[in-house]
């Protein structure tokens, strides 16, 4: 064998086993000057934001709701399907019962709940949800008076003028002090310097106290584990939304524009028209040796035809071989249009938003129904955020209420929960059915049907016992089978 056709043979196995150990990398590894390289740092989340980078954020995050609506349309949406619960005491006992509830639904109006006494209860964990999906969390204060105070994220910061009495390097991140373990010890809450915010300047922050841990509840979005501070799920569709959001304003603009020029005149000659201008639009027809003349003084003298095209409907007299068309304006285009609807549904995913909830006919009755299914599962997780926030906030709550004598029940008989607000049946006389078959083939319950729904079966038994005491009182028959009068086809018969 000759020494070129070895070596030959040598890197072509060379180049085998290059191309067979490059199957067992990953991809997104290497760098193949087709897009950018990883650059291998590896940091905290914390630390991917430096505080003057964190702050940036939240004002660009608060910024596009105000003027773009459907950015505030998709933070509302998110909010009304995951913030929304309704208490309800299950302790077995009535007695029980009726004290706890009547207790939670006075603490809950906004003068008993909220320190400022501006909001209810409700509201607070819809605003409590608003500021950590827009700004990555918020803290909420439990008072000794059994009261909460709200703490919007860009208060929870190491202060710019650091802390009174406090020499050396500032141990906090974010405005958190942790322990070796990442645990959260306390936070520092700053405040705002009112005069900077009437002058509409940049509000300066001053150190205000610093709050230990067990007395604070950081209500934020968490990714990874050994994150002190929350990121906002809006963040990633900023960019997009702002681009969407401007380029609907440049495409308006456009159409304002051809709407302005409205009518094109041609002619097969090289002679100038003039200008579109003036009330009238005239043409005389003469005799050919008249016209001769005219045309050679239209040139000197100004436009050969007026037009004024806020007028109304005119009648156009043109010489032979001119032409005149109307422009339609095709701003925006179509592919412009559907562009702007890829913007929007990739905007939509920050929030898993199904882009069915932003146009109603973009799907058919299955697809709805999956869309919706799918954003059910994704919103599971963050509504039991919330229910998990009200839980502790209310067994807090009751606890200091029973150790202050406000209510006479004992801590071992506390049982309750939050019932999330469930969704209307997109098609009640199928899903009905079907959760009579579920429930006739012993699959389902009445509570887990009715719980999807948001309602207590116990309180449609009660209501079911009241109906039923009326109807008896009154000699009316109770019995309807309504179920075969919704059938097509049974009430007939």
């Amino acid at each position: 064998m000759t020494s070129r056709v070895l070596n030959a043979m040598k890197a072509a196995w060379r180049e085998l086993s290059g191309n067979r150990r490059a199957q067992f990398k990953y991809d997104a590894t290497t760098s193949k000057n087709k897009r950018k390289a990883p650059d291998g740092i590896l940091r905290s989340e914390d630390a991917e934001l430096t505080n003057i980078e964190r702050r940036k954020l939240l004002s660009a995050a608060r910024d596009i709701p105000r003027n773009f609506s459907l950015a505030a349309w998709m933070i509302r949406k998110h909010l009304d399907y995951v913030s929304t619960f309704t208490f309800r005491s299950c302790s077995g006992s009535d007695r029980v019962d009726n004290i706890v509830e009547a207790f939670i639904r006075n603490w809950s109006k906004a003068k008993n709940c909220d320190v400022a006494g501006r909001h209810p209860l409700r509201r607070l964990i819809r605003l409590a949800e608003c500021r950590r999906t827009v700004d990555g969390d918020i803290g909420i204060i439990k008072l000794n008076d059994g009261r909460l105070q709200a703490i919007e994220g860009d208060r929870i910061r190491t202060p710019d003028g650091g802390i009174p009495g406090f020499t050396g390097p500032m141990p906090l991140l974010h405005g958190v002090q942790t322990d070796d373990a990442n645990k959260a010890i306390a936070y520092c809450v700053c405040k705002r310097l009112k005069q900077y915010d009437q002058i509409g300047g940049s509000s300066a922050m001053i150190f205000e106290r610093m709050v230990p841990a067990e007395n604070m509840i950081l209500h934020g979005y968490f990714d990874r584990v050994d994150q002190t501070r929350g990121i906002s799920p809006f963040a990633p569709a900023l960019n997009t939304l702002r681009d969407t959001y401007e380029g609907f304003d440049l495409a308006l603009a456009k159409a304002k524009v051809q709407q302005m020029f409205a009518l094109s005149i041609f002619r097969e000659s090289s002679d100038s028209l003039g200008t579109l201008s003036d009330l009238n639009a005239e043409s005389e027809v003469e005799d050919d040796e008249e016209e001769e003349d005219e045309e050679a003084t239209t040139e000197d003298e100004g436009p050969r035809y007026k037009i004024d095209l806020g007028a109304g409907p005119q009648i156009l007299d043109l010489d032979p071989n001119d032409r005149a068309e109307f422009l339609e304006s095709s701003s925006p285009s179509d592919q412009f249009q559907n562009f702007s609807q890829i913007m929007i549904s990739v905007s939509m995913k920050a929030l898993d938003l199904p882009f069915s909830f932003y146009a109603e006919n973009y799907a058919n009755y299955s697809g709805a129904r999956q869309a919706l299914l799918q954003y059910e599962m994704s919103a599971q997780d963050k509504r039991s955020d919330n229910n998990d926030l009200l839980d502790e906030l209310t067994f807090w709550r009751l606890m200091i209420a029973i150790e202050d004598g406000e209510i006479d029940v004992k801590p071992e008989d506390i049982r309750f929960e939050w019932i999330p607000t469930g969704l209307p049946w997109i098609d009640p006389l199928n899903e009905v059915q079907a959760g009579i078959a579920a429930l006739g083939a012993g699959l389902t319950s009445r509570t887990r049907i009715l719980r999807e729904q948001g309602i207590d079966w116990r309180d449609v038994v009660r209501e079911q016992a009241q109906e039923k005491k009326v109807f008896e009182a009154a000699g009316l028959p109770l019995s309807a089978n309504p179920l075969n009068a919704l059938i097509p086809g049974v009430a007939a018969k």
